[in-house]
């Protein structure tokens, strides 16, 4: 659809109105940051995440989302959609979700209450990702260690590190297969079940498989035992996945990954969009070190 003729001042206005303008930006100039502000509102609107002027949540329906494209042009539709949202009295959703403790970490609220239910069922089962976790929400800021992500979901508290329990104690839980695909090294976890008496889980014969010894750096027979495939449980639902292997994990522990398990729904296009759905503004993100570019990448 064309560009139609607009008044930039009155767009401005209404941009800072709805959340994606600081105050006091309405010069009538419609420059580079005018333009990457509507583009962020339109790729916001295509989305049903809203809140109220009030601050209360006012998500809309899908058939309501915004049908056109996310870019940088002023159109009639672009027009009739902030029309609706100012009658409406929506604005940016900073902050729709809140965040909630799980164990010694703490997720999204609606991560926090899928991974709880999680737990039962798996625990039900024989097997458990109870924590103590290695990581779940994260400081924002850029990363300071191989294999971590500047961007990552755990910043955004989509995102879950199962304890890394991996030495050859008594009472190892997790056996780490390597499960090699066309999407990349990924691995299925296998955990013992609670019971070893035949009443959970499958049993598996010395050797029927072979796991991954991180320290040996090479394949070992799985010991004799009943065991739950704690991956299958955890994707079982399709609320949570599991991530390949950066590149080098040979020789870089932290980059295989095995541990990672995040929150699959409704991923949205920028690491800015899914912060801001927890509350990060982008002054937050510039005061970290965050720059446009960064803010306007996938995030992962």
């Amino acid at each position: 659809m064309a560009d139609v003729k607009f008044d930039p001042a009155k767009v401005q206005t209404d941009l800072i109105a709805l959340g994606y303008l600081k105050a006091g930006d309405a010069d009538g100039k419609w420059g580079a940051g005018s333009k990457r502000a509507l583009k962020r509102f339109k790729r916001r609107a295509r989305t049903v995440y809203r809140i109220s002027t009030a601050g209360t949540p006012a998500d809309c329906k899908d058939a309501d989302a915004f049908k056109e494209i996310a870019d940088e042009s002023v159109t009639s539709l672009t027009l009739d959609e902030i029309a609706k949202w100012k009658n409406r009295s929506w604005k940016a959703p900073l902050g729709r979700f809140s965040v909630k403790g799980i164990g010694n970490g703490k997720l999204r609220e609606d991560v926090a209450d899928a991974w709880v239910a999680l737990i039962a069922a798996v625990k039900g089962g024989g097997g458990t990702i109870e924590g103590p976790y290695g990581d779940t929400m994260r400081a924002l800021g850029k990363a300071k260690k191989a294999g971590a992500s500047s961007f990552s979901f755990h910043i955004v508290g989509r995102a879950i590190d199962l304890k890394q329990e991996l030495s050859n104690r008594p009472n190892r839980r997790y056996y780490v297969a390597q499960d090699v695909t066309r999407a990349g090294t990924f691995w299925r976890i296998y955990c013992t079940t609670q019971e070893q008496d035949g009443t959970q889980g499958t049993k598996f014969e010395k050797g029927k498989i072979e796991y991954w010894d991180f320290v040996e750096k090479k394949a070992v027979k799985i010991p004799e035992g009943y065991y739950v495939d704690l991956t299958a449980e955890i994707e079982k639902g399709g609320l949570f996945e599991r991530i390949p292997s950066q590149a080098g994990w040979e020789g870089t522990y932290n980059k295989t990954e095995w541990w990672h398990i995040q929150w699959k729904p409704d991923k949205q296009d920028t690491f800015q969009d899914e912060c801001e759905l927890v509350g990060i503004s982008e002054t937050a993100l510039r005061n970290a070190g965050y720059l446009e570019l960064d803010m306007d990448r996938k995030p992962g």
